[in-house]
This record gives structure tokens, C-alpha cells and sequence, in this order.
């Protein structure tokens, strides 16, 4: 069961060991800092997928080939 929370910085501090434990049972907790969030908590096996998905964009040769490309200074400097 994922439960996602929000919390303030005050609360996450005086609760840290159940955020900890509702994160290493699925859930994500946003960290807020006047009601905007700053943070998130999420469980180890959640951090390994999503790094995963990063390792996994694979950029096709036409984006990274610059073979023939030429960097003219003055001409960026003029843009």
C-alpha cells in the first residue's frame, strides 16, 4: 500500500523515526518548508529504481555526434 504525506521541517524533526518507517513501507513524504516542498523521503528500493530509469536514457548517436560541428566564438558572442 503506497501512502504518500506531507510534513512540515518541524514536524518531520519531532517524527523522524515513523517517517523513516512509513518510507521503508512504500511511502513517499514530501518535507515542507512554508508550505512549499523542499524535500522528499523515500525508501531505499524506491532510489534504486529511479536510478535505474536515469542509467536507462540512452541518447541516440545523431544527438551526440559532433563530428563537423565548428564553435566560432564571435559568432556566439554576437547571438
Amino acid at each position: 500500500m503506497r501512502m504518500d504525506k506531507q510534513v512540515s521541517i518541524a514536524e518531520a524533526k519531532d517524527h523522524f523515526s515513523s517517517i523513516i518507517e512509513a518510507a521503508e513501507r512504500g511511502a513517499t513524504i514530501t518535507v515542507t518548508r512554508r508550505g512549499k516542498a523542499v524535500a522528499r523521503v523515500l525508501s531505499e528500493a524506491e532510489y534504486g529504481k529511479l536510478v535505474a530509469q536515469r542509467r536507462k536514457v540512452a541518447w541516440s548517436p545523431a544527438v551526440l555526434d559532433t563530428r563537423g560541428f565548428r564553435f566560432d566564438r564571435e559568432d556566439a558572442n554576437l547571438r
